[in-house]
């Protein structure tokens, strides 16, 4: 039974990776192609995203700056069917979700692109006191849907 369980588990795990990398694929390249139809001034706003500063203390040390205003992003994930399958049979054994791990940590790194991005579209150059929230939410009495928030203070830094 033992060695049935370790055999459902390898092939859940393997068809599990290969359509996360798969899907990462396809992700990727569709962020390059959106990016590239951006007009100039959009994809400078992006590349600013990437480059922007979020810290949890409510000041930024040695810079003088402005307030402009808060800055906010969401991102609601969905267990897909193979992280379900993989945690029944992780259930039996004992161990790391990591399919759950992984939709966690991918929920936490768009809801902070995108208050990045909310920040960067306000002309801010850097967010202060960020916050992050996390809850399970779903249908009935289902907690099949993750919400990774995360906000803070947009500045800009005076010359």
């Amino acid at each position: 039974m033992s060695a049935l369980l370790d055999a459902l588990k390898t092939n859940v795990k393997g068809i599990a990776s290969d359509y996360h990398e798969y899907s990462q694929k396809k992700k990727h390249e569709k962020e390059k192609q959106d990016f590239d139809s951006l007009p100039e001034e959009d994809q400078q706003v992006q590349l600013t995203v990437d480059k922007m500063v979020a810290i949890t203390s409510d000041i930024y040390p040695h810079k003088d700056y402005e307030v402009i205003g808060d800055a906010f992003g969401v991102f609601v994930a969905s267990k897909n069917a193979f992280s379900d399958i993989g945690a029944s049979v992780k259930n039996l054994v004992g161990g790391e979700l990591g399919g759950y791990s992984k939709m966690n940590i991918a929920a936490k790194k768009e809801a902070v692109k995108r208050m990045k991005l909310d920040a960067a579209q306000q002309g801010a150059d850097a967010i202060i006191g960020m916050r992050l929230n996390q809850s399970a939410s779903g249908i009935g009495n289902s907690d099949n849907m993750l919400t990774f928030s995360a906000y803070g203070t947009a500045i800009k830094f005076i010359k």
